[in-house]
């Protein structure tokens, strides 16, 4: 299930119980919170196309990371990559937030940045040989940079500085 290297040793249900926990409390809560936000008026769109609009949503990302990080430091049995994965991307989010603060910047490339970095990571600690997904990831984060600039949600500085705060934090920490 897990890659060999991080699924130190667990039973597959053990594993599975991680991927949905994270899964559940990193992507479904915070998108089940912007439809909220948006049936009860608090937001104008699922866009989320103002700074403002986008603080709740991104606090909440941040403090389900931080949960998820201190509930699986306290297990013995967590993998330090996993961890790592997690403080990575609590500090992503972290920093897109404060950006944000001042600001635009894509959250879309700030996520395939770090999906590039954590890849990259991966490749790095001589694991697996990652080219092909390498070239597939940063393919992907063309793609979608191309389209937010088509569709002018964004500058193409926007685009970049997600990427590259994405891709920075998550190689960086989970090389540490």
């Amino acid at each position: 299930m897990l890659y060999p290297p991080l699924n130190h040793g667990l039973p597959i249900r053990i594993q599975l119980f991680y991927i949905s926990f994270i899964f559940i409390s990193t992507s479904i809560i915070p998108i089940i919170l912007v439809l909220v936000m948006r049936v009860t008026g608090n937001i104008k769109s699922i866009q989320l196309e103002s700074p403002e609009e986008r603080k709740v949503p991104y606090f909440l990302t941040m403090a389900l990371y931080i949960f998820n990080y201190f509930n699986f430091v306290q297990s013995p049995s967590t993998n330090p990559l996993i961890l790592h994965y997690l403080l990575a991307c609590c500090s992503i989010v972290l920093v897109v937030m404060v950006i944000n603060f001042f600001n635009k910047i894509s959250i879309h490339l700030a996520t395939l940045g770090a999906l590039v970095g954590l890849i990259a990571s991966v490749g790095f600690m001589g694991f697996v040989d990652i080219r092909l997904l390498l070239i597939l990831a940063i393919l992907l984060s063309g793609i979608i940079g191309v389209a937010r600039l088509t569709l002018n949600a964004h500058l193409p500085q926007q685009v970049y500085s997600g990427f590259l705060v994405g891709f920075t934090l998550m190689f960086l920490i989970m090389n540490l």
